[in-house]
């Protein structure tokens, strides 16, 4: 099978470029990174076909003859720089997947396209509802409206002209090579670096912890059931999220947690809400329902939240070089404690 992942050098396009070689298929990398950084996909894998290109230039010659394409490219991932710079965000996460969507359409045979969406698409359905597939998309950030409005985007191109196309929601990843960040990977960089404290975002706003290897061996079972029975995935949304345990904590619970494994004295100081993170006057809650997805692939997470975290903190030790030191971008003084406001 031959398969192309724009934004390769990413968490999760790197991810997927070693797993489907692994699994014996050819693989071509689109990422505006220049090959010489992209450290999280050359740390392990030899030579692949490595175009340097922005995918809002990709052309119809780049897309010809391919199986599967995943559209893992975006500008700027999560929060809280889109509420600062929304016209940016919007410009930057949108236009390249309807660049990709575009050639797609031009061509004669088609792959099927898959977009990696996010839980935060869906914040905005209300206080501590239950996330299905068949959920519609309900952003409350504008990060969150970039991801919904490409799933919109994604589904018309489905019913308007045809396209194959795969939805896969993601709930908070973390894991070894992550961004620095990701709330969990913020937090052990800040221990390693001896930081007296840490100013907490969002404190009782709650997240669904999803282990890298656990996205790892959903796109596994993903990869090996199309190889199967490609007819059956165009048009299907699939929810890739939980732990072992599927245990949702509030991001005061998880930095808790990460606190006491690491044995760490920084203190964890309660910060301010970012905007979308506060529901009906209420922090964001929810339950998930992804008995659909599970049943669909045959696959469930295998990792539990404390040996996922412990694994993901002795590989920071290890490749802290791999990140600038957080000391500049973390708060020396204790922050305030932020209130609670409505939408």
């Amino acid at each position: 099978m031959k398969a192309l992942i724009t934004g390769g050098a990413g968490v999760l396009g790197s991810t997927l470029t070693k797993l489907l070689l692994r699994m014996g298929h050819q693989v071509t990398v689109l990422d505006s990174c220049r090959k010489e950084e992209a450290w999280r996909l050359f740390e392990d894998v030899g030579s692949i076909n490595y175009i340097w290109k922005s995918e809002q230039d990709i052309t119809v010659t780049d897309l010809y003859n391919y199986d599967i394409i995943f559209d893992c490219a975006i500008g700027f991932a999560d929060r809280p720089f889109g509420s600062e710079s929304p016209q940016n965000t919007t410009s930057s996460n949108i236009f390249p997947s309807l660049s990709l969507l575009e050639k797609v359409r031009r061509l004669e045979r088609r792959p099927l396209v898959v977009y990696p969406s996010s839980f935060n698409a869906l914040y905005g359905l209300g206080d501590n509802v239950t996330i299905t597939e068949e959920a519609l998309p309900s952003p409350t950030s504008i990060y969150g409206w970039t991801k919904a409005a490409v799933e919109l985007l994604y589904r018309t191109y489905y019913y308007a002209y045809g396209i194959p196309v795969v939805i896969t929601r993601t709930s908070f990843t973390f894991g070894p090579g992550g961004r620095s960040d990701e709330l969990p990977h913020k937090l052990i960089l800040s221990i390693l670096d001896h930081q007296r404290s840490f100013p907490l975002r969002s404190p009782q706003a709650k997240r669904l912890w999803t282990f890298s290897k656990d996205v790892s061996s959903f796109y596994e079972a993903f990869i090996a059931k199309f190889e199967e029975e490609a007819h059956i995935f165009p048009g299907k949304i699939l929810h890739l999220g939980g732990n072992k345990d599927d245990r949702i904590t509030t991001n005061i619970e998880l930095a808790n947690l990460i606190s006491y494994i690491a044995d760490s004295d920084t203190d964890i100081i309660e910060d301010e809400y970012e905007a979308g993170e506060v529901v009906n006057g209420k922090p964001v809650t929810f339950v998930q329902n992804a008995v659909e997805t599970r049943e669909f692939l045959n696959w469930k997470p295998n990792y539990s939240l404390e040996n996922s975290l412990k694994e993901t903190i002795e590989w920071f030790k290890d490749h802290k070089f791999r990140y600038n030191s957080t000391a500049s971008n973390m708060s020396k003084k204790p922050a305030r404690l932020g209130r609670i406001t409505g939408k």
